[in-house]
């Protein structure tokens, strides 16, 4: 009995061990077994996992209201280019017919006002298209980070139940292995 549970101390150890960054480190007296220390850091890897999925929930509610927005631009621009092209052939099969240098000048202003109108049309697209990767970016995160909350919190849960079951000797429960961290 007292063999299994140092055999299973030594994996869970091993296991929390691998975890390096700040929010998934783990004490060296839960490494040790310490009941108290487990149960202490157990609590802090669910409440940070916790927190860590509330805020990647939020990530996942803005990145979805950016998608929104940006297709929304780009249905909106794409609307727009296609107006002022259609309005740009119209007009320029119009012009070319000045009889005197002022209805030129005119005509070229004309010219002038509906390339700005079809430039400012594209441009809202493309600004469209960068608020749909932004939102994109953010679902990815969301969903990565609330991954990474979800591996914290089970392996919080774990060692809380072991620190528990320590003091009551029986068998710990495995620990979940490795937190596998969001790539950046």
């Amino acid at each position: 009995m007292k063999i299994m549970r140092c055999v299973l101390l030594l994996i869970t150890a091993g296991a929390i061990a691998g975890c390096s960054t700040k929010n998934i480190q783990v004490s060296d007296a839960a490494l040790s077994g310490d009941p108290v220390a487990m149960a202490s850091e157990g609590a802090r890897l669910n409440s940070e996992g916790a927190e860590l999925i509330n805020e990647a929930e939020e990530q996942l509610v803005e990145g979805r209201e950016k998608i929104r927005d940006g297709e929304k631009m780009v249905g909106e621009g794409s609307e727009r280019a296609a107006r002022a092209r259609s309005e740009y052939r119209d007009l320029a099969q119009t012009v070319g017919l000045a009889s005197d240098p002022a209805r030129v000048a005119k005509e070229a202003k004309l010219l002038k006002d509906s390339g700005r109108q079809w430039r400012s049309a594209i441009k809202e697209v493309e600004e469209g298209n960068k608020l749909i990767s932004k939102g994109s970016k953010l679902i990815d995160e969301g969903q990565s980070n609330i991954r990474l909350g979800r591996q914290m919190m089970e392996r919080g849960s774990a060692l809380v139940r072991n620190s528990a079951r320590t003091t009551i000797e029986e068998d710990l429960l495995p620990v979940p292995e490795r937190i596998v961290l969001p790539q950046s």
